[in-house]
Order: C-alpha cells, then sequence, then structure tokens
C-alpha cells in the first residue's frame, strides 16, 4: 500500500529544527530543492515529478480539510492516483517534445495543478518565462489569482522578491544600484504573462517554458490561438516548452470544434490527449489515506443521479449533469444546443444503454477473416476485433441486410484522423421480426486503403448485403470490381438526387449539397421516431456531435437509409419481390475473386 505521507515530508513530518547558519540547514535546502526540480522516490515507492513534490510539500490551494462541512482555507493539496498521472504525463511532453490536451469532469483540480506547473518554473528557473491564455477575462484574472496566491504563500526561502505585480505580469526580481550608482535590475527576473486571445498573436515574441490554455472551449478560435502561439515554445524544429491545453465538459457549447478536432486529431498538432472521468477523485468516493479513487462507487452513484433526473423528465438537468460529470470523452463534448438531431432523445438512449451492463455489453467485437477454403467469411470473437455485432446474418432471407459505406482513397491521412466505417441495417421484413435498426459496423483505419476495403468487402459477404458508397471514392468501387465483388455495390439510388443532376455513374451516390440534405432529413426523421433502436454507442455520439467532428458512422448509417429509401419506393413501384426470391448465395475465392459457389434455397 502506498504511504502518501512519504511523498509530503515537509507536511506530515514538518521541517528541522536546524540553526540556520549551519552546513546541515543549507544542505537540507539544497535537498528540498533538488527534490523540487528533479523530482522524489521514496523508497519501495514510485518515483514522483519534481513539479509534482513541490505541490504537495510547498504549494498551497483553497481547499478543506475533506471532512463534510469544512470552510476551504489554504492548504496542501492532497495525494491523489489522478494527479501523479497528470504530473507524470507533463514530465513525458516534456521529453517527448510535445504539448498535452485535456478534457475533463468537473472539479478535478485542474486549474491548481497548472498553477502549480507555473508556480514551480516561476520559483526555481532564473530568466525564465510562462504563460496563461485564456478565451474570457474572468477565466484569465481567476486562473492568476490562483498563481499568485501559490507563489506569494509558499516557504519563504523560496520566495523572491516581486518587481511588478499587475494584471498581466508577474515578475520577479529587485532593483539595486550598482558600483557606478546607476540602477540596476538584479534577482531570477522570471515571468508570467497572462492575456486573453481575443487577439491570436498577443503572445507574439515570448519564449514561454509552459504555456496554458485554459478553459479551451471558451476560445473563439481556439486553433488559431495555439497555431499562433507555437514559435512561443519552439526553437526552429525543437520544442523546448510544453503547451497544455485544457477544458471541461459543460464549457464547450459554442466554441468547442476547435477543441474537439484538436482532441481528436491530437497527432496532427504534436499533443498529448488525456481523459478525466467524473468518477476519478469524486468527492465522497476518494480515499484521503492512500489517494486511490472509487471509481466504481462513484459511477453507482453518478448512475443513481442520472436516473433520478430521468424520472424527473428534467432533461435539460439530465442533459447538463451528463456535461458537467461526464464518463466518456463523448459525453463530455456533447452539444446540447447545437446538434442537427434530437439531442434528447439521443441522450436518453444513451442513457438507458450505460445504465445497464447487461444491454452495454450486447454488442459482441470480432473479427472476419476469408475461410481457409476460400468459400466464405467467418466469424471470429475477439474483444479487440474492429469488427461490432449487434445481431449475426439471417442468410434465409435475401434482401434484408442492406449496407452504407463511409470510405475513403488514401492509405495516410495527413490532417486528420477520419476512419472509413461501413454499417449494416436490418430493413423492415415483417411485423414479427426486428427491423429498421442497425445490426453491425465495422469502423477503423489500417495501414493501407486497400485493407479497409478488404474489411468492407468482407462485412458485405457475411450479410450478402449490397453497399451504398460515395460514387467518387474509386479506390473501392476498383476493389471490389477486381476482387469479384462488384455484385455488393448499391447501383445508384434515384430517390436522393436532385432532379437536374446528369449522373452517369452506375453505382454509388453523388454526395453533393442536395443528396446530403436529403440524407440529413432522413437521419432527422429515424431519431426522432427510431432512436430507441440504436444500441451502438459510438453512433449516438456521432449523432450528437454531427457536424462539430468527423462523423464516419453517421455518413455510412445516413446511406443505409438512403438505400433502403430507395429499394423502398422501387418495390412500391414495381411490386414487391416474392417469397420463392429468397436464398443465398455462396461464394469462394479462386485466383484472387470471389466466385458463386452454390446456392442453398429455402
Amino acid at each position: 500500500m502506498i504511504n502518501i505521507k512519504k511523498y509530503a515530508p515537509i507536511i506530515h513530518e514538518g521541517i528541522p529544527d536546524i540553526n540556520p547558519e549551519s552546513v546541515s540547514y543549507r544542505e537540507f535546502w539544497d535537498e528540498q530543492i533538488e527534490r523540487c526540480k528533479n523530482g522524489y522516490k521514496p523508497k519501495g515507492m514510485d518515483a514522483i515529478s519534481g513539479k509534482h513534490y513541490y505541490y504537495l510539500n510547498f504549494y498551497k490551494i483553497l481547499g478543506n480539510s475533506g471532512e463534510k462541512g469544512g470552510r476551504k482555507t489554504l492548504i496542501a493539496p492532497w495525494y491523489r492516483d489522478m494527479d501523479k498521472e497528470y504530473f507524470d504525463l507533463f514530465e513525458t511532453c516534456k521529453e517527448e517534445e510535445k504539448g498535452m490536451i485535456v478534457i475533463k469532469a468537473r472539479d478535478k483540480g485542474f486549474s491548481y495543478m497548472n498553477s502549480g506547473m507555473l508556480a514551480q518554473e516561476f520559483t526555481f528557473y532564473s530568466f525564465n518565462e510562462v504563460g496563461i491564455a485564456a478565451g474570457l477575462q474572468v477565466t484569465a484574472d481567476s486562473f492568476f489569482e490562483k498563481v499568485k496566491k501559490g507563489v506569494y504563500n509558499q516557504h519563504d526561502i523560496f520566495r523572491h522578491s516581486i518587481l511588478k505585480d499587475t494584471d498581466t505580469l508577474l515578475r520577479s526580481g529587485y532593483k539595486k544600484k550598482n558600483k557606478d550608482g546607476k540602477w540596476e535590475v538584479g534577482g531570477f527576473q522570471s515571468n508570467v504573462h497572462c492575456r486573453t486571445m481575443s487577439n491570436p498573436e498577443v503572445f507574439k515574441g515570448e519564449r514561454l517554458s509552459v504555456m496554458v490554455f485554459e478553459e479551451a472551449g471558451e476560445f473563439k478560435e481556439l486553433l488559431n490561438a495555439y497555431m499562433s502561439s507555437k514559435a512561443c515554445f519552439m526553437d526552429g524544429n525543437i520544442q523546448f516548452g510544453v503547451p497544455i491545453i485544457g477544458g471541461t465538459g459543460g464549457d464547450i457549447e459554442t466554441s468547442s470544434k476547435d477543441f474537439m478536432d484538436m482532441y481528436y486529431n491530437a497527432d496532427a498538432f504534436n499533443l498529448i490527449p488525456m481523459f478525466i472521468p467524473a468518477t476519478r477523485c469524486y468527492h465522497g468516493f476518494f480515499d484521503l489515506k492512500t489517494g486511490v479513487s472509487d471509481i466504481k462507487g462513484a459511477e453507482e452513484k453518478l448512475f443513481a443521479e442520472r436516473k433520478q433526473l430521468k424520472q424527473s423528465n428534467n432533461q435539460k438537468g439530465f442533459n447538463l449533469h451528463v456535461q458537467n460529470y461526464p464518463l466518456t470523452v463523448e459525453e463530455a463534448f456533447l452539444q446540447t444546443k447545437s446538434s442537427k438531431f434530437n439531442i434528447a432523445k439521443i441522450n436518453d438512449q444513451r442513457s438507458t444503454i450505460l445504465s445497464s451492463s447487461e444491454v452495454e455489453n450486447q454488442i459482441q467485437s470480432g473479427r472476419l477473416e476469408w475461410d481457409e477454403d476460400g468459400m466464405n467469411v467467418i466469424w471470429h470473437p475477439d474483444d479487440k476485433g474492429p469488427y461490432k455485432i449487434l445481431s449475426h446474418p439471417e442468410i434465409e432471407y435475401k434482401g434484408l441486410d442492406i449496407g452504407g459505406i463511409d470510405s475513403y482513397d488514401q492509405d495516410i491521412a495527413e490532417a486528420s484522423k477520419s476512419l472509413g466505417s461501413a454499417i449494416i441495417y436490418r430493413r423492415f421484413y415483417s411485423v414479427d421480426k426486428p427491423s429498421n435498426y442497425v445490426v453491425a459496423e465495422y469502423t477503423e483505419r489500417p495501414k493501407t486503403a486497400e485493407e479497409f476495403w478488404d474489411g468492407c468487402l468482407k462485412l458485405a459477404v457475411y450479410y450478402n448485403s449490397q453497399m451504398l458508397i460515395e460514387f467518387t471514392k474509386i479506390g473501392i468501387i476498383d476493389y471490389f470490381r477486381r476482387m469479384g465483388g462488384i455484385k455488393y455495390l448499391k447501383e445508384r439510388p434515384k430517390t436522393a438526387h436532385s432532379p437536374r443532376t446528369v449522373n452517369r455513374n452506375r453505382y454509388g451516390i453523388q454526395m453533393n449539397k442536395h443528396t446530403k440534405a436529403v440524407m440529413e432529413q432522413y437521419l432527422n426523421k429515424y431519431v426522432e421516431e427510431n432512436c430507441e433502436d440504436i444500441w451502438f454507442i459510438t453512433l449516438l455520439d456521432e449523432l450528437a456531435n454531427y457536424g462539430i467532428r468527423n462523423t464516419d458512422r453517421v455518413i455510412a448509417f445516413g446511406l443505409c437509409l438512403i438505400h433502403d429509401i430507395d429499394i423502398y419506393e422501387k418495390s412500391v413501384k414495381f411490386g414487391e419481390e416474392k417469397q420463392s426470391d429468397l436464398g443465398f448465395v455462396y461464394y469462394k475465392r479462386e485466383n484472387g475473386r470471389l466466385v458463386p459457389y452454390k446456392k442453398q434455397l429455402i
């Protein structure tokens, strides 16, 4: 068991009563400075970083003892498992020349940890500069006040003379006369800059070892602010400083697109992402003696609160609870105002799924592999597999399952982590049979586009399903043709095209402005009428954030709905298919192609 007192010996053991003029006194403080800069490893325990040691032993935050009803005062921070992970991530970013991007639940002490990092840089490194960037003035002022309280209330031996203290700058140092009688500046001369970024260029010219983008969801142009500030922590191609971009669920309502894009595409921006859910260090479910979070207990408590709000029909309160106390990244980014679709229904279905492990676990994960004899596609259960299946094929029914694919042609996405996605949708067959719901999905981006196309073909063969694609994605059309799988591509639907559009393509659909609008109408209608039939929480999350970030599953699902409507309208026009047409064609692979093997009649 961790003895957290060993991580904070100054707090729990105190400062030895040593003669300030003695060598022992100097050695003691030299040791403390060494720990504050380079870290500390108690015997038999994991090491903590220098910033974490300083934070636990010498920094002060506004808090209470952890007892109910206690008033907040300036206290030493508690040791918490979550904090250690956070400080360790900073060190990883420093070592790998990267930045951090963090989305979190409320009340996690994010601002205090970051202010402690800035105070440590300010205190121990001369001629050093750090920066606080905020989207709103009130946020900047609040964060800067935390830094100042920490700096002014640390131990006297670490306190510097302050040369300047304004709303935008804290500068250490002092003025003294030199031998010529002229005034000059002495001391560490370290600086903390604090500025709002209504002008993205406001930090231009500064050189910052740490730059905190506080409450990133409040920035009107976060991406512009970040890219404009990169020179502040770069020296040519070498990144010497660490940017920290962080935001809180519930505070990213109107300006979160940049934040979301940067989080989900962190590699493209040289950032390492971190999510802090509501279950970590949740008050009442956190052991002060060990620093360990009771995640299971916190989760049960949060679910009970959600259930109570849901039963009271307080949808606004329910949405706010999910955003402020998220359990997943997607919940933290939920859009309750800007979503194109009925967010109340989406949130309601998400809650239904997450509140029951039995319901949540009904989706099977696995792999689809070509049969060794080349006769068929075989399902292999695998918790890490890319295929997610709710209901397996019912091969006695022809045309029961249809598909849509949001494909891509390039092997590598240079500035995006957009995935490819294929979805299988079960059409209406009879009132006695479950229908009009998604039964399977395949969403990933393997090393090559051809691997993804092959994964889509396997899914089509497994469900004996035709797949509707965008005809501009010529790579997958060519692959299906080369592999003898052209029969699995849906021919051009007529129902979603603009009457003025002239199309020469045989397969797929043109995703122009008109087609996209029609697709969104179908999606909106489905959410309004059938949202309770969506059991894939990843699809619900993308529906909630449609139009805000990459939503590959939604596009694939929308193509399924266009596919279904086209079949329905054709069947109404030409008459329903006869029951005698039902059957299933097996295929095998010969010379790399799929060829008919035999037909099983029913």
